[in-house]
C-alpha cells in the first residue's frame, strides 16, 4: 500500500500544525533577533495595560535594550 495513504488524517494535521507552528516561531525569532525591535515589542506590550507601574518597568526594560544597542560597538564601526 502506498504510505500516503497509511498515514491517518490525524496525523498529516498534526504535521501540518506542527510545521505551521515552527514557520511562526521561526519567523518570531527572526524579528526579535534585533534589540531595536525588542524594545518596541517591549513598549508597546507594557503601554497597552496603561498602568502607572507597568509604565515605568515599560521605560526600565526599554533602557536595558537601548543600553545594549548603543554600548555595542558592531565590527564595521571598528575600521
Amino acid at each position: 500500500m502506498h504510505p500516503y495513504y497509511t498515514t491517518s488524517f490525524a496525523d498529516r494535521e498534526m504535521f501540518a500544525y506542527n510545521a505551521r507552528v515552527a514557520a511562526a516561531k521561526a519567523e518570531r525569532d527572526r524579528v526579535l533577533a534585533q534589540p531595536e525591535t525588542r524594545a518596541r515589542y517591549a513598549l508597546d506590550f507594557y503601554f497597552a495595560g496603561n498602568d502607572a507601574k507597568m509604565n515605568k518597568k515599560a521605560l526600565d526594560r526599554f533602557q536595558e535594550f537601548l543600553d545594549v544597542i548603543e554600548y555595542n560597538v558592531e565590527p564595521y564601526e571598528l575600521y
